[in-house]
């Protein structure tokens, strides 16, 4: 079961299926933040992993979807995956996240920063592409796992993936 906190913004999206916080237990895969934004008039979502600050960013986000948002998170993370190189079959990727259950926001102040960076920085490379596909969409987020963070003792999010993936297999 994994937990997902959504931002304020997100919240109003996903009102239906958010649950009040309860006392949970953050998995070995840990939790995920999640929020909301506009890329080229695309509701897109963007999800960030609580200990790699891994980023997966779901575009031609309708709110028609929110009851099929578990399939859509295992679907484009498994698709980032294969993107950045990784060596995992889908089966894993599904046992890794497994329900997902979303929270309201747990003021993270860490977490909330990283998201709130890694906005601003996908609305700075948007000016880099002429058009907007779920590929480009998926390089974007390529590039957002490729910056290296201090609290990751300078690692960037994708070596700190790797590494989250390979002790828990």
């Amino acid at each position: 079961m994994t937990h997902i906190f959504a931002s304020k913004k997100l919240e109003k999206l996903l009102q239906p299926i958010i649950t009040e916080n309860s006392l949970h237990i953050e998995r070995d895969f840990g939790d995920w933040y999640a929020s909301y934004l506009s890329i080229a008039k695309k509701k897109c979502l963007v999800f960030v992993n609580s200990k790699t600050f891994y980023t997966v960013i779901i575009p031609k986000f309708l709110v028609k979807d929110r009851n099929n948002l578990n399939a859509l998170l295992i679907q484009n993370l498994y698709n980032q995956f294969l993107i950045e190189g990784y060596d995992i079959d889908l089966d894993t990727v599904i046992d890794l996240v497994g329900k997902t259950h979303f929270h309201p926001t747990n003021n993270n102040r860490r977490l909330i920063g990283i998201l709130n960076h890694y906005i601003g920085k996908l609305n700075y490379l948007k000016y880099d592409y002429a058009t907007f596909n779920n590929i480009v969409i998926h390089e974007m987020a390529q590039k957002l796992n490729l910056e290296p963070f201090k609290q990751l003792h300078w690692k960037t999010p994708q070596e700190a993936m790797k590494a989250l993936l390979i002790s828990i297999q």
